[in-house]
């Protein structure tokens, strides 16, 4: 199993340092003050590969013959694994339908609500609090400090997005 995980790390690896050289060439459209165009590429490309090289040499230097643990009890349970994944992409899916019409602030906040609580999560102060300060976040990182535009909606949903942005 250890040489079938290097292979694969070392083609992620490889994939994306391809990626990041390439990227160095887009050319960057800003205005004073602004983030430019090539910068999001080149800095999630540059982590991606900054990550995949230690998770290549983390599996280079682990040992070889070591067999992989499943934890107990979880043999049956790929059809609550199914029932994860299937619930995530209609999520995904009404997330990407609805939010050029309800915007992006409550179809992210819908979203997030939705996603977690099909994921499993229960806890209701995790229900609660994850939404806001997740919406919030991106919000005030992508739209205000980034001026990034974000969906606003249609109707009084516009209205309420010009609210925050």
């Amino acid at each position: 199993m250890k040489r079938n995980h290097l292979i694969a790390n070392g083609a992620v690896f490889v994939f994306f340092l391809f990626m990041l050289i390439h990227a160095f060439g887009l050319h960057e459209i800003r205005r004073f003050g602004e983030v430019g165009s090539g910068f999001w590429p080149l800095l999630v490309l540059s982590s991606a590969t900054i990550l995949s090289l230690i998770l290549l040499i983390r599996e280079w230097r682990s040992k070889g013959g070591e067999k992989e643990e499943r934890p107990e009890g979880n043999e049956g349970d790929s059809g609550g694994n199914r029932i994860k994944v299937f619930g995530s992409i209609l999520c995904l899916l009404f997330y990407v339908i609805g939010m050029p019409f309800v915007g992006f602030i409550l179809s992210t906040f819908i979203f997030i609500l939705f996603f977690i609580f099909v994921l499993g999560e229960r806890r209701k102060w995790i229900l609660a609090l994850s939404p806001p300060l997740v919406t919030g976040l991106i919000v005030l990182v992508f739209g205000k400090l980034i001026s990034m535009p974000l969906p606003k909606g249609v109707g009084i949903f516009a209205d309420f997005s010009r609210l925050f942005y």
